[in-house]
C-alpha cells in the first residue's frame, strides 16, 4: 500500500551532513543535488532521519500500549520497521515500511529555485553559536561556531510504501495503521539540536485507513504475520517452449532517482560503493518481474543480465576500459597509446573507468558521499557496537547506465521486456534513501558476427571472469582461462579450435594485461556472508593462439551472447573479440559537444507559482528571506554615496532632529503628523533643505519611492506570480527603516570623523 508523508517544519531545523566549509560555516544541512547546477539545493529530511525519529515514537506508543517492553504492539513494531542490531546470530526481519527517498519540497518549487539563485541562496541562513564555560558561565575561547539552518514553515513531502500490506487482513490492517498513526502523532521533533526548540515539526500521514483522528482498534489485537522474512521458493518447473537458434536483446537504460550502492570495499566506516551496477545486483528485480519462468531460465543458462555501465556525455554505451590503454598523466579521461597495439603515448596504464568505443574517451561516473549513525536507546548517541558513524560513497542522483538482458529466443513469451519497465530498487539500504532508480527497456538487434579469422585471438574481459583449476580452485591463471573459453567455442559449435596463451612477442607489444578482482556480499536470509567470488577483473585483455581455425563467426556471437566461466546469468564471464579498441591504434579522443554536457544546459523557463498552488506558501518564505538580504544591500549601497544620501540625511541638520526621524521610522504608517512636525521651519533649530524635505516627505507618503530608491532585481527575487506585489506592500515599512537607519548611522560616522579632523587641526594649530 502506498502512503503519502508530508512534515510540516514548525521551527527553524537542520539535518546536518557532518561537514562544514573552512570559514564559512562549521556543520552544513543536508541537501537536495538532484540535477541542481552550481545553484544550492533546498534542504531535506533524508528517509533514514524520518524513520529513526517515526521507529522512536512508534516504540513509545508500543509501551504504553503493550504496558511494558514486550507485546503485541511490539511484535507490529518489529513487522514494520524491521529488526535492530543483535550479537545474536538470528536472521532480523527486513522492514515492511519503506520510503522512498527523502523528503523534499514540492518539485516546482525545486526547478523555480534552481532558476533563481538569489531566492535559493535565501532557503538556509547561518546561525552562530558559543559554547559555556561551566565554571565561569561566559563564553569559551575559540568556541565560535555558526550552524546552517534551514527555515520554519516549510512542508516537505514523500512517499513511502507497506509491503506486504495487501496480504494482511482487515484486523492486521488496522493494527498497522494504528501504530503508524499513534507514532506521526507523537513525533513533534527531527534533527539536530531538537532538544534545544530546533527542528519542531508535525509529520501526517496520508493512505488507505487512515483518519485525521487516532482510534484504537476494536477487539483483540491481531498478531502481525509471523511467516520467514526471507521465503524460500521451491525449484521452478522447467520451461517448456521451444528454444530457437540466437538470443533475444533487450537493452536496459537505467536513471538514478538516488544514490545507489552496491558495496565494493569496506575501509574503516567507509563503504565504497560500484561505479556501476554488476549483474548480480539486477538479476533478483529481472527474475521477480519476469516470473516463474526467468528463474528457471537463470538455472539454465538461458537467461543473462548484464551488468549496467555508466552512459558517455553524449550518450553512447560504455564498457569497462582495456588495461592496455594508457591515459594521459593528469587527466585520466584522456587515451593517448594503445600497448598492444604498439603505439604507446607518455602516461599511465588505464585500470579505472569506462570508455565509449566511439569517443576513445573514459567515462568516470559521479559519486555521492553521505554520512550516517546509528543512534544507541539508552544513551542517545552514536555507539561503535551497534554500527557508529559510517560514511557511503554512493553512485550519484542523476547518472544514466545501460545494459542488457538476453534470453534464448522463444523461451518467453513476445513482448516480455515490457515487464522491466518502471521504478526499481536495487543495492544497499534501497529502503530508504538509497537504490531508487527508473528502468527503461529497449528491444536490441542481435550479436555482431565477426573476428576469429586470423590465427591470433585478442580476449576482452567486459566483466569479472570466474574458472576454477584443475584441483577446483577459483583460478587466475591465463591457461585456466584459456581451457575454459576453449570449451565455450566447442560448445558454441567451433570444433576442433585449440588455444593457447601468448604471453610475450618479439615487437615487444603487449599482450597480457590482467587484474583480478573478489567480490564480497552477504546474505540476508542466513545472516552470514557469502563466499568470496575471486577471479579476473573486468578491463582484463588476454591474447590467444589459435590452432584449428579461423573460428567461426557464429560460435564468436554465441560466446559473446553467453558468456564464460561460473555465473554466466549473474553477468559474469562477458567477453568481447578482437575489438578495435585492442587491434588498433588509439585516435584522438572526441571532445564532448557543449549541448551534451550535463551542467553546461540552461534550465528552461518555468511559469511561477500561482497562489494555492502546492509550494506556494515554502516559496513564499524563501522569498521573503530574499528581499530582506536585498534590502540590507542595497541600503549598504545608497549609504556609501554621500551624495545620494544627503537627499535623505542633509548636513546641518542636528542631531536630536535626526534621532527624531529614527523614532518615526519605527512606524512608517502613521508618520504623517510627527514628519511634518519634524521638517517644518521652526525657530531655534537649524531648518531641513527644500529638496530633503520633498525626499523625506515622498518617502513616507509614496507607496513605490522606497523601492525606487533602493533599485532592488525585483523580478530576480521572485518565484512566484504574486510576490512582487504582496512584499512590496508588506516589506515597505521595513524597508524604510532599514533604508533610513543605514542613511543616518553612515551620516553620524562622517560627522564623528570630521570632528575628529577639526578637533586634530586645532591642537596641531595650537601647538
Amino acid at each position: 500500500m502506498n502512503i503519502r508523508l508530508s512534515l510540516f517544519m514548525i521551527s527553524d531545523w537542520r539535518v546536518g551532513t557532518g561537514t562544514g566549509i573552512h570559514g564559512y560555516v562549521d556543520q552544513l544541512v543536508q541537501r537536495d543535488t538532484r540535477d541542481l547546477g552550481r545553484v544550492p539545493g533546498p534542504p531535506i529530511v533524508p528517509a533514514k532521519t524520518l524513520i529513526g525519529v517515526w521507529r522512536d515514537s512508534c516504540e513509545v506508543a508500543a509501551y504504553a500500549l503493550d504496558s511494558g517492553p514486550t507485546g503485541v504492539w511490539h511484535d507490529w513494531l518489529e513487522f514494520l520497521f524491521g529488526g535492530q542490531y543483535t550479537t545474536s546470530d538470528t536472521a532480523l526481519r527486513p522492514a515492511a515500511l519503506a520510503i522512498q527517498g527523502a523528503l523534499r519540497l514540492p518539485d516546482r518549487l525545486t526547478n523555480l529555485l534552481r532558476r533563481k539563485p538569489q531566492v535559493a541562496s535565501a532557503v538556509t541562513f547561518r546561525k552562530p553559536g558559543v559554547a559555556i564555560d561551566p565554571e565561569t558561565g561566559t563564553a569559551k575561547t575559540d568556541m565560535l561556531r555558526f550552524e546552517e539552518m534551514a527555515r520554519a514553515g516549510v512542508t516537505l513531502t514523500g512517499e513511502g510504501r507497506i509491503e506486504g500490506f495487501e496480504k494482511l487482513d482487515d484486523r492486521q490492517r488496522q493494527a498497522a495503521i494504528a501504530l503508524l498513526s499513534a507514532g506521526a502523532r507523537l513525533l513533534e521533533t527531527i534533527g539536530g539540536n531538537r532538544r534545544r526548540g530546533s527542528g519542531r515539526c508535525r509529520l501526517t500521514v496520508e493512505g488507505e485507513g487512515f483518519t485525521p483522528e487516532w482510534t484504537m482498534p476494536e477487539g483483540e489485537i491481531a498478531a502481525p504475520p509471523s511467516a520467514l522474512p526471507y521465503s524460500v521458493q521451491d525449484r521452478p518447473r522447467p520451461v517448456a517452449r521451444e528454444r530457437r537458434p540466437g538470443w533475444e536483446r533487450v537493452e536496459l537504460v537505467i536513471t538514478v532517482k538516488e544514490p545507489v550502492l552496491v558495496a565494493a570495499a569496506v575501509r574503516g566506516n567507509l563503504v565504497e560503493g560500484m561505479s556501476h551496477l554488476p549483474g548480480w545486483c539486477l538479476m533478483p528485480e529481472v527474475a521477480r518481474r519476469l516470473g516463474d519462468s526467468a528463474h528457471a531460465l537463470v538455472r539454465t543458462g538461458d537467461l543473462v543480465v548484464t551488468a549496467a555501465f555508466p552512459q558517455s556525455p553524449i550518450g553512447g554505451r560504455t564498457l569497462p576500459v582495456p588495461r592496455v590503454l594508457v591515459h594521459e598523466k593528469g587527466d585520466p579521461t584522456a587515451v593517448v597509446g594503445n600497448r598492444m597495439a604498439g603505439a604507446t603515448g607518455e602516461g599511465k596504464s588505464c585500470r579505472n573507468g569506462y570508455i565509449a568505443p566511439e569517443e576513445k574517451r573514459i567515462v568516470l561516473p559521479e559519486t555521492t558521499v553521505r554520512m550516517h549513525n546509528t543512534i544507541s536507546d539508552d544513551v542517545q548517541r552514536p555507539l561503535r557496537k551497534i554500527g557508529g558513524v559510517y560514511v557511503y560513497r554512493a553512485l550519484a542522483a542523476g547518472t544514466v547506465l545501460r545494459g542488457e538482458v538476453r534470453v534464448r529466443a522463444g523461451l518467453m513469451e513476445p513482448g516480455w521486456e515490457k515487464a522491466l519497465t518502471g521504478q526499481w530498487r536495487v543495492g544497499r539500504s534501497s529502503k530508504d534513501d538509497y537504490g531508487q532508480v527508473s528502468v527503461e527497456a529497449r528491444p536490441l538487434g542481435p550479436i555482431r558476427q565477426d573476428g576469429g579469422s586470423g590465427d591470433v585471438l585478442r580476449v576482452w574481459l567486459l566483466s569479472d571472469l570466474l574458472v576454477r583449476d584443475e584441483r577446483l580452485r577459483p583460478s587466475t591463471r591465463i591457461a585456466d582461462a584459456g581451457r575454459v573459453l576453449e570449451r565455450a567455442l566447442t560448445e558454441a559449435g567451433a570444433t576442433g579450435v585449440q588455444l593457447e596463451p601468448v604471453t610475450e612477442t618479439s615487437d615487444g607489444r603487449v599482450t597480457v594485461a590482467v587484474g583480478v578482482n573478489r567480490t564480497e556480499s552477504w546474505h540476508r536470509g542466513w545472516g552470514l556472508p557469502r563466499p568470496t567470488l575471486y577471479g579476473l577483473a573486468a578491463g582484463s585483455c588476454l591474447t590467444f593462439a589459435v590452432k584449428g581455425g579461423p573460428i567461426d563467426p557464429a560460435a564468436l556471437a554465441e560466446v559473446r551472447a553467453a558468456g564464460i566461466g561460473e555465473r554466466r546469468a549473474e553477468g559474469f564471464g562477458q567477453v568481447e573479440f578482437d575489438h578495435e579498441l585492442l587491434t588498433e591504434p588509439v585516435a584522438a579522443p572526441k571532445e564532448p559537444s557543449e549541448e551534451s554536457s550535463h551542467h553546461d544546459t540552461k534550465p528552461a523557463p518555468e511559469e511561477p507559482l500561482t497562489p494555492g498552488e502546492d509550494g506556494h506558501q515554502s516559496a513564499r518564505i524563501f522569498e521573503r528571506a530574499a528581499w530582506r538580504a536585498e534590502i540590507h544591500r542595497a541600503a549598504e549601497r545608497f549609504m556609501a554615496d554621500p551624495e545620494k544620501r544627503s537627499k535623505i540625511v542633509p548636513s546641518g541638520v542636528s542631531s536630536s532632529q535626526l534621532n527624531a526621524l529614527r523614532e518615526i521610522t519605527a512606524d512608517p504608517s502613521s508618520a504623517g503628523n510627527r514628519l511634518d512636525w519634524l521638517i517644518r521651519d521652526k525657530a531655534g533649530r537649524s531648518a531641513w533643505p527644500e529638496d530633503a524635505k520633498r525626499t523625506v516627505t515622498e518617502l513616507f507618503t509614496d507607496p513605490d519611492r522606497i523601492w525606487t530608491l533602493l533599485e532592488l532585481p525585483e523580478n530576480e527575487l521572485v518565484i512566484t506570480t504574486d510576490g512582487v506585489r504582496e512584499l512590496r506592500a508588506e516589506l515597505r515599512g521595513e524597508a524604510i527603516r532599514v533604508f533610513v537607519q543605514a542613511c543616518l548611522a553612515a551620516h553620524a560616522r562622517d560627522e564623528a570623523m570630521r570632528q575628529s579632523r577639526y578637533e586634530e587641526a586645532g591642537e596641531r594649530s595650537s601647538a
